[in-house]
């Protein structure tokens, strides 16, 4: 009976910390996406630095961009996880 219950609980302990701790790293992409903004909008004034900044960018993502492909995947699949009516297909 007890175990019946467990196996009809759509929201375990378990799932609790997956879950957390994907809205703890949305919300850091939040912090370092307005963060990332307000830095562009300041250097826009020197288009020589924005340059630079794009060609670092771009070397870093091509230097890593397995890993970043990677890390992209499983935030979608944990995406996926936290919202249930989310359908497979968009």
């Amino acid at each position: 009976m007890q175990s019946e219950r467990n196996e009809k609980e759509i929201f375990t302990e378990e799932d609790a910390g997956t879950k957390t701790g994907a809205l703890i790293k949305l919300g850091l992409i939040t912090v370092g996406t307005q963060i990332a903004t307000e830095v562009i909008h300041r250097a826009a004034r020197y288009p020589l630095l924005v340059f630079g900044l794009g060609m670092a960018a771009g070397a870093y993502a091509h230097r890593h961009r397995k890993k970043i492909i990677r890390t992209a995947r499983q935030i979608q699949h944990q995406s996926k996880n936290l919202l249930p009516f989310q359908s497979e297909d968009p």
